[in-house]
């Protein structure tokens, strides 16, 4: 079989937003050889696309054809074979003989409804073009041992879905653009004091894009204008603690005007390194509406005061629910 040339033109037909990765016409370690099925996988991060097309220690990319991001937006990514199921306890869903779908997912959040109806038309339109059934669609954790991905999906169900669709796919729906807004990209900009003993609402000075646009760069809080799932992902740099000191890191819910604190949507303990940094990652899923907001607070209950890095960030996305 030649190169898939075609799954930007199949991924088109389910009616999601679709992006071209530069190259992706001749990535794959070689052609591929056939289609014999489909293996769906969750990439057990987020805005993770660089590792499915790159690749990782040990593991040289493209690792599937295609990543399917949290909107519901299609990336092409190979046309070529794909590091994805390996060893596969299914002949129809080898590398060599079936196309990889890693849609973004850290493994626990909730699937957004959105994800998962582009997941299901894509998984059809794919069905269709190769002259699969259905059965051929097949979650890693059934095709490979010791695999969890996707996680929470009963497949059969999720088959029962694709069926459906390859028989009466209907007329696609255009997603609008706005009602998945992308990324808010946020930055704290400057180096900020977190007091011995008490604590930071991290002040954002750096603002790209907002939903709505209510939440003023140089301000604490992000804000939804509507019921939304708002998907986290950040990174805390902190340095001047004691090594072996603790503080804690949380995403806090407030009321809308900020004057009462409501819960710590996601709270950990860091402990120090030898220089008395803590640098982490931190993320989850949160709901919000339009009673709340959001914030990112530092804790900090040592007897040394601390600095929160500039390069602190936070990429924010959120969507209906």
């Amino acid at each position: 079989m030649p190169w898939l040339t075609q799954l930007a033109d199949v991924a088109r037909a389910t009616g999601f937003p679709v992006t071209e990765v530069g190259g992706w016409k001749t990535r794959g370690h070689g052609p591929q050889p056939s289609v014999e099925g489909v293996v769906c996988h969750h990439t057990a991060g987020s805005n993770d696309r660089h590792v499915v097309v790159n690749g990782r220690p040990g593991l040289e990319g493209p690792l599937s054809h295609i990543w399917l991001q949290h909107t519901g937006r299609i990336w092409v990514v190979a046309a070529g074979r794909c590091w994805h199921n390996a060893p596969s306890t299914s002949s129809h869903h080898m590398n060599s003989t079936s196309i990889g779908i890693e849609a973004e997912n850290d493994g626990r959040s909730p699937w957004p409804q959105v994800q998962l109806d582009a997941y299901y038309a894509l998984c059809a339109e794919l069905c269709r073009e190769f002259g699969l059934p259905a059965s051929r669609v097949a979650g890693h954790k059934e095709v490979n041992t010791g695999k969890v991905d996707p996680h929470s999906i009963n497949m059969n169900s999720f088959r029962s879905r694709v069926a459906a669709l390859i028989k009466n796919p209907g007329t696609p729906i255009e997603q609008q653009e706005d009602d998945v807004p992308e990324v808010i990209s946020l930055g704290a900009g400057d180096d900020q004091a977190v007091p011995a003993g008490g604590e930071l609402a991290v002040r954002w000075h750096t603002e790209y894009t907002d939903d709505p646009p209510g939440h003023n760069a140089d301000g604490v809080a992000v804000m939804a204008k509507a019921a939304r799932w708002c998907i986290v992902d950040g990174l805390v740099k902190v340095r001047g603690l004691k090594p072996g000191t603790e503080i804690d890191v949380a995403w806090s819910r407030y009321s809308r005007d900020g004057k009462e604190f409501e819960d710590d949507a996601w709270r950990l303990s860091f402990r120090a390194d030898a220089n008395g940094r803590v640098e982490s990652s931190v993320g989850g899923q949160f709901a919000l509406n339009t009673k709340n907001q959001l914030r990112l607070r530092i804790i900090n209950p040592t007897d040394a005061a601390a600095v929160v890095e500039k390069v602190t960030m936070a990429k924010i996305a959120m969507f209906s629910r």
